[in-house]
């Protein structure tokens, strides 16, 4: 999402918006890890247990430039590889149709306790399809940040 980008705003719930001071990412996860000053914000949990098929989910975003917003959902399958291109194939994520749209990815998947499961990815979004939306594993994904964070 951030890669190739000539300006990158990040906008907090509460509306204040800041300039990235550094931004990190990783092509293949397709993953991005953006330092702004801020002072001490709360950081949300991870989830301590693994994701099930038939959990209700929500997923938090920006859709379409909106505002900060709310989409729920459940789990439909886990370890699942979506092919996007030719050459690249995601593995390993968390499908759920917890609507994601332009906006949402890179947000928050949560489960009902308020903790994170997944980071919102992509969505198929050909004709006749509804409800098939992707979350990269937050298992997955914690190593890809902490390596982004140093």
């Amino acid at each position: 999402m951030v890669d190739g980008a000539t300006k990158i705003t990040v906008q907090l719930s509460d509306g204040r918006t800041y300039t990235p001071v550094s931004v990190k990412t990783d092509p293949t996860t397709d993953l991005a890890v953006l330092k702004i000053d801020a002072g001490k914000l709360q950081a949300l949990k991870i989830a301590g247990s693994k994701p099930r098929v038939g959990d209700w989910v929500l997923a938090v975003g920006n859709a379409l430039g909106m505002g900060i917003g709310v989409k729920d959902g459940i789990i439909s399958r886990i370890g699942v590889n979506v092919q996007v291109s030719q050459t690249e194939t995601y593995d390993d994520l968390i499908e759920t149709n917890a609507a994601i749209n332009p906006g949402n990815s890179g947000g928050p998947l949560l489960n009902l306790a308020g903790e994170v499961v997944g980071i919102t990815s992509l969505k198929i979004s050909t004709s006749g399809v509804e409800g098939m939306g992707y979350a990269i594993n937050i298992n997955d994904a914690m190593p890809v940040i902490q390596r982004l964070s140093r």
